[in-house]
């Protein structure tokens, strides 16, 4: 592993306790739990992040292509992630009234949802420089190792600071965990922004040193959405797919806490044993996946992958029991880690390489715009059979079922063939 792969990777470990801390396993128990308020709150912040994350997102990808640089904005969004965690680390354990407190740290979690998911259009792009079209599976899945890592290690960091056995000042329990995120952020993610060296993409030379015209990125991105759609149906056909199975993993990291909380009556330990026996299998299978798709077929273990996330998501749904849990997470461990491992490689087969910031604009935009759908769904169904007790959250997981099952049908009709350019 060269150095500028072990950064690349070293950076998506680093944002995961912070993305941890903010998602489903801490900042949603925190609202919901610890705090009173429905479900509906903070998966509805999370809707209108994605709601301004589709509105802007392609132009983002758009003006990366157009400067041919990739990593500056890896850089600033880097920064408005350390700042707004800090501000929600210390408006979480303020003395203020709650509501207020709620307010002003669900107003930050919208800006780091929303710059978090900007930040990852260019560093996926990255995978370009950092690979081969023989290597792309194995790099992907060395990246997708260190984010999975981050899963894993970032929330046992983290739980100490949740179950109240360490306190740095203010309110006790979940709420102080966000500070640590950060400095996890700041010590492991800063090596990335300063050592990686990137290169500058060669695609279109004739604009570089020039202003970047807003308008031009506008119109490129309502063109290229339109080509897109029109002559490229294999990649449209993949991102709607990949948008439907993305959105239900998405809805689940925002819930599974609360979901484990309401329907086995277990604490923070528990759900972190839960969590980790699905990132074991996720860290041991992401390169091995990755190794054996640029072998035997990309679209093949994403097919697979998908299938097994569907499986698993229909059996929690109707599940009892808290051992199958268990044994259940560890083999979504490694539907989740095929599934991104092997979507990000076959974008990159499938899309033109003088494209491919916009394309990844695309991907980003597609796997957040079902995500539209996917929290409103579980808000309303949770809220609507509210007097139904637990059987409003088995339903609200077995609507994920579903959209994973469209989606996975969807895929296996996804071409693999790469263009050549």
């Amino acid at each position: 592993m060269n150095k500028k792969v072990f950064l690349w990777g070293l950076y998506d470990f680093a944002n995961t306790p912070l993305i941890a801390a903010v998602g489903g396993l801490y900042l949603a128990q925190w609202v919901v739990l610890d705090n009173g308020l429905d479900d509906i709150w903070y998966g509805g912040i999370s809707t209108l992040a994605t709601i301004f994350l589709l509105i802007t997102s392609p132009f983002w990808g758009a003006w990366s292509d157009q400067i041919g640089k990739r990593k500056p904005f890896i850089s600033w969004m880097t920064f408005i992630l350390l700042i707004a965690g800090v501000l929600i680390g210390f408006a979480a354990t303020s003395s203020l009234p709650s509501f207020t407190r709620v307010i002003i740290v669900l107003g930050l979690f919208f800006i780091i949802q929303y710059v978090y998911q900007i930040s990852l259009i260019s560093y996926n792009t990255l995978l370009k420089q950092l690979s081969t079209p023989k290597t792309i599976g194995k790099i992907s899945g060395i990246g997708q190792f260190f984010g999975e890592l981050g899963w894993l290690l970032g929330p046992a960091i983290l739980l100490p600071f949740a179950t109240g056995k360490i306190t740095l000042w203010g309110e006790a329990g979940r709420a102080q965990v966000f500070l640590p995120s950060v400095i996890i952020l700041a010590v492991l993610g800063l090596p990335m922004i300063f050592w990686f060296k990137e290169e500058e993409t060669k695609s279109k030379p004739e604009t570089r040193g020039r202003n970047i015209d807003f308008k031009a990125i506008y119109n490129k991105t309502i063109s290229g959405l339109g080509s897109l759609i029109k002559e490229n149906k294999n990649a449209a056909l993949f991102l709607v797919a990949f948008m439907l199975v993305s959105d239900t993993l998405l809805t689940a990291q925002l819930y599974f806490a609360i979901y484990l909380d309401q329907i086995f009556k277990v604490g923070d330990t528990q759900k972190f044993l839960a969590l980790a026996s699905m990132e074991v299998t996720a860290i041991l299978s992401a390169y091995i996946i990755g190794k054996f798709s640029d072998m035997h077929g990309t679209k093949r273990f994403l097919t697979a992958s998908c299938w097994i996330l569907f499986f698993g998501f229909f059996v929690l749904s109707i599940n009892s029991s808290l051992l199958v849990i268990y044994v259940l997470a560890s083999v979504l461990g490694v539907g989740l880690a095929g599934f991104y491992v092997t979507s990000r490689a076959l974008l990159l087969k499938i899309s033109p390489v003088t494209q491919q910031g916009e394309y990844f604009g695309f991907y980003s935009t597609f796997q957040k715009f079902a995500s539209i759908i996917g929290p409103l769904i579980w808000g309303i169904i949770t809220l609507s059979l509210k007097d139904y007790g637990i059987f409003r959250y088995r339903a609200a997981f077995f609507a994920l079922a579903v959209l994973i099952l469209i989606g996975t049908l969807l895929m296996s009709r996804v071409h693999e063939k790469e263009i050549v350019n």
